[in-house]
């Protein structure tokens, strides 16, 4: 049986049982283990010789008091804690805030060591993750820091754990799900990156006069102006992640009572650091900022869609994890910029992770995820809906017009009909009109058949002449009946 290559880091494989003892083979996880303890190591010894070193050129300072070697020794180490996440404690004083420059490069370097020792297995990634709590560990009880040190043992786990994933993401994070999801989280994250850096940059413009303003204040030599820079510089990503902060909505604070948000800044009395110039004046914001970045997430979601060539729910699907991941990123750079600079009030600066982590989703995300619906099949669908649509929309407006012919001539019908029935009507009246006006034939009287005849030849009353009236008419018969009185009188 011949042997064949296995993948990358795989443990040699024996085909029979001879009897012996069987051992674990530690020797890959050994190998990543050693590689873990160097960039931890360089990190705490340059952040000790840079205290020493400027220890050394301000010695004879006053301010410096009863300050011994070890003091520095300790104060050195302290604040390469706050790289991890610890705290120390300089002259009495928490801090907090990350060294974010530092911790970066901690990061890179890790990333970089375990590429070259090829980690393939989580057992490797475990090795790493448990090497780097141990050095924090060793450190931190050998110096023995002021402040509360130990949270930089967890970070120091994380770091080593996530750094030793990260470097054998070739072999260990072969998920689907995040193969597919891994290009839209990159450009999700470099469009938000370049947004970020040229906020930052149009801070700096705009408030370079208040920076110089205070750096000016400081009446240091070369070294003391080389200390102040270096110093700064340690904490120059932080500003980055203020800036994120900023354009999200959530904003950050610089002491308790301040808030420094594109929705609006409340200011107070803030600590003489240069860099703290360039941040923004109180007024009510830029509203209008936040539509900005949806429209352009958005459209970037349309491009990255059309680019893919995916089909619709595969589309869906990646745009919501990469916006998910996004967002996670976002809060755990918040987390990494939240800290104390100083007492009281300043004990509270940076901005809230979970704040972050929701405005990233809506401000972000949502838009993000809505441009994947931006698809030919979304296109195809709504062109045939909208065909339908008009169809129903013409076959409904006929039918309204077959209606209303229908109608019309129901109408037209009905006018016809009752016309009919009224010149039956008028028909009917008129002879019934003419029935009651005709004269009924009066009964014959006795001795009177020569009177009809003689009326009948007596001319016509003249034009003009009146017409003989009632009591006329009543006089004529009064003197009728008297003449006939008189005659039968005579008669008799």
């Amino acid at each position: 049986m011949g042997n064949t290559p296995g993948p990358r880091g795989a443990r040699p494989e024996t085909s029979r049982n001879d009897g012996r003892v069987k051992t674990i083979d530690l020797s890959r996880e050994l190998t990543v283990a050693r590689g873990a303890i160097a960039p931890l190591a360089f990190g705490w010894l340059a952040m000790a010789v840079i205290a020493t070193v400027f220890y050394t050129l301000t010695a004879s300072a006053p301010t410096l008091g009863e300050t011994t070697w070890h003091d520095v020794a300790r104060m050195g180490t302290g604040w390469w804690m706050t790289t991890l996440g610890g705290q120390t404690e300089i002259q009495g004083v928490a801090i907090s805030l990350m060294p974010t420059l530092m911790t970066l490069i901690m990061v890179y370097v890790s990333v970089a060591v375990f590429r070259r020792r090829l980690v393939a297995r989580w057992g490797e990634v475990a090795a790493a993750a448990i090497a780097q709590a141990a050095v924090v560990a060793l450190i931190g009880v050998a110096v023995r820091p002021e402040g509360v040190w130990w949270p930089a043992i967890i970070g120091g786990a994380i770091m080593g754990g996530v750094t030793a994933a990260w470097a054998g993401r070739d072999e260990l994070l072969v998920w689907p799900w995040l193969a597919r999801a891994l290009p839209r989280t990159g450009v999700f994250l470099g469009v938000l990156a370049v947004l970020t850096t040229a906020t930052v940059a149009v801070a700096f413009v705009g408030g370079w006069s208040r920076v110089t303003q205070i750096h000016g204040y400081y009446l240091t030599g070369a070294v003391g102006t080389a200390g102040l820079l270096l110093v700064q510089l340690a904490y120059l990503p932080t500003a980055f992640i203020w800036a994120l902060a900023w354009l999200l909505g959530p904003g950050f604070a610089v002491g308790q009572g301040t808030h420094f948000s594109v929705l609006g800044v409340e200011s107070a009395p803030l600590p003489a650091i240069p860099l703290l110039g360039a941040l923004p004046s109180v007024g009510d914001g830029y509203p209008w900022v936040l539509g900005v970045l949806a429209a352009i997430f958005l459209i970037v979601g349309a491009v990255v869609t059309r680019r893919e060539k995916k089909s619709l729910p595969a589309s869906l699907l990646d745009s919501a994890l990469a916006a998910l991941i996004g967002a996670f990123v976002v809060a755990a750079l918040a987390a990494m910029g939240t800290g104390a600079i100083g007492p009281e009030r300043l004990a509270q600066t940076g901005p809230v992770p979970p704040v972050m982590f929701g405005m990233a989703l809506l401000v972000l995300g949502l838009p993000y995820l809505l441009g994947a619906l931006v698809h030919p099949q979304t296109l195809t669908f709504l062109r045939a809906r909208s065909e339908a649509t008009a169809e129903w929309a013409s076959d409904r407006r006929q039918a309204v017009k077959d209606r209303a012919e229908e109608r019309a001539a129901e109408r037209a019908e009905d006018d016809e009909r009752a016309g009919q029935d009224e010149l039956s009507g008028d028909d009917g009246v008129a002879a019934n009109t003419e029935e009651r006006n005709e004269p009924a034939n009066p009964p014959a009287v006795e001795g009177s058949e020569a009177e009809p005849a003689q009326m009948e030849t007596e001319p016509n009353a003249t034009e003009g002449e009146d017409a003989p009236t009632s009591s006329d008419v009543a006089v004529s018969e009064g003197e009728t009946e008297s003449a006939l009185g008189v005659d039968g009188s005579e008669r008799d």
